[in-house]
């Protein structure tokens, strides 16, 4: 069976990977074999009649955003260095941004986020941030914008209904409701973009770009990136990947960069309905609610840090159904069908709350359910770099109708005042893999334990 084969699949040096042949269709890999038989498209439960996803929470690698009746906000961290030593934890300041439409969708990088809207049918893209490698998709690499004023990514065609958008470190993308990518931003030598060439003496892509080895092969309903690698999921629950084999995150069994989009043989027969990347590790959930990971593995199956370079079902997480997962940089969280919420990974940050791991020496928590207090149900998880959020509301209907869903928050936003660019020149194996960029806190820096917000007060304030 599919499944057991990932329950007791160990870590790799390679794998047969398979790639996209050119009469390929609907998922057909190249050995005529089907990934799975067709089935309902995994993001229905979030995909309404317009055909756009929508999703309330998106992670950046600092700041992060809140998506609340159509209002986009901007959760900013203020630093997180304790510079007096007083012990003082970070604040998140809420600010509400204009844009001049009904924003549907949120998505957040390093430094940058798209904002995607729909207005009587018509779907647009804007973005707002930095564009130091062009990843607003303004057509050009000018950083001197207003970085809180969004701008409409105009090379994605209005006659292209765009259904999602998804961000990574300095990348964007894309995807259209008919299943087709669009990605813009860093170019890499790895080919994180998926484009058919790759020119490294061009930092970075400042327009929309199809991504043609999947058109008209693959209908994707889902695309995912860190910002080095890129992974999408099919309608048929078929996972694709390519890009920066750093710790083995396109799960295609080593190493070295995948710059060609190939079907991830490791998952093959079994149907992904939802993943979510960090730099250096992926999570990925089954359509039977199992939970299947790889790349650097912190507290997924052991307190020490492992390599995975092949999907491997996360056993703790077995027989609970779970429906959503979130990547951070060295921590997950899975939310369960019941609204319940399990964590695992680094807790320095405070990313994984407070409380779960005190006495543990190492610096890594097991997979654990998360003990947030009295919040009712959780709705919904996301993962910045060094922090979660979640939203949740009352048990109770009519309480939850008067009072609305509460957003919580714990751990730590990386600014750039009290963090740097993270460059390593090894894995942590020694494999001689580039890292990823990423923004690291600084020593002293106090994490902020669980702190919640009503979204329903906090859109009425901000208006």
């Amino acid at each position: 069976h599919p499944l057991s084969a990932l329950t007791s699949m160990g870590s790799r040096s390679s794998c047969s990977c398979a790639t996209i042949s050119s009469t390929a269709r609907d998922d057909q890999l190249e050995d005529g074999s089907s990934a799975a038989k067709s089935w309902k498209p995994p993001s229905s439960a979030l995909v309404g009649d317009s055909g756009v996803v929508s999703r309330r929470l998106a992670g950046g690698a600092g700041d992060s955003w809140l998506l609340a009746k159509g209002c986009p906000i901007w959760l900013r961290w203020t630093s997180a260095s304790d510079l007096l030593g007083a012990g003082t934890p970070p604040l998140v300041l809420p600010e509400a941004l204009a844009v001049p439409a009904k924003v549907v969708q949120v998505a957040a990088g390093e430094s940058h986020a798209l904002l995607l809207t729909l207005t009587n049918g018509v779907t647009r893209v804007f973005s707002v941030g930095s564009n130091d490698f062009g990843q607003l998709g303004l057509g050009d690499l000018s950083n001197h914008r207003d970085r809180r004023r969004p701008s409409e990514v105009m090379g994605l065609s209005r006659h292209t209904p765009i259904g999602s958008v998804s961000c990574g470190g300095h990348v964007s993308t894309a995807l259209s409701q008919s299943g087709d990518i669009w990605t813009w931003g860093r170019s890499e030598a790895s080919g994180v973009l998926g484009h058919d060439q790759v020119n490294v003496r061009v930092k970075g892509v400042p327009s929309p770009t199809p991504v043609a080895a999947l058109r008209r092969k693959v209908r994707a309903v889902q695309v995912a990136t860190s910002g080095s690698t890129t992974l999408c999921l099919s309608h048929l629950g078929a996972a694709f990947a390519w890009g920066s084999g750093t710790c083995g995150v396109h799960g295609h069994g080593h190493q070295m960069d995948e710059p060609s989009c190939k079907a991830i043989a490791g998952l093959s027969g079994v149907p992904i309905i939802q993943v979510s990347l960090g730099p250096r590790h992926a999570v990925a959930v089954g359509r039977g609610g199992e939970v299947i990971s790889w790349g650097l593995m912190r507290g997924t199956f052991r307190a020490e840090a492992e390599l995975q370079l092949l999907p491997k079902v996360v056993d703790a997480l077995l027989h609970l159904n779970i429906v959503q997962v979130a990547a951070g940089y060295e921590h997950s969280v899975a939310l369960s069908e019941q609204g319940q919420v399990f964590g695992w990974g680094s807790y320095a940050s405070g990313a994984l709350g407070s409380g779960c791991c005190d006495g543990l020496l190492q610096n890594t928590a097991l997979v654990h359910k998360v003990e947030i207090g009295h919040l009712g149900r959780i709705r919904e998880v996301a993962c910045g770099a060094y922090h979660s959020l979640f939203i949740a509301s009352p048990d109770d209907e009519k309480e939850a109708r008067e009072r609305g869903p509460d957003l919580w928050i714990c751990g730590m936003g990386v600014t750039y005042a009290d963090g740097t660019a993270w460059k390593a020149d090894a894995d942590p194996q020694g494999a001689g893999a580039a890292q990823p960029d990423i923004l690291v806190a600084s020593p002293g820096a106090v994490p902020l334990k669980f702190k919640p917000m009503n979204i329903k007060r906090l859109v009425a304030k901000l208006r």
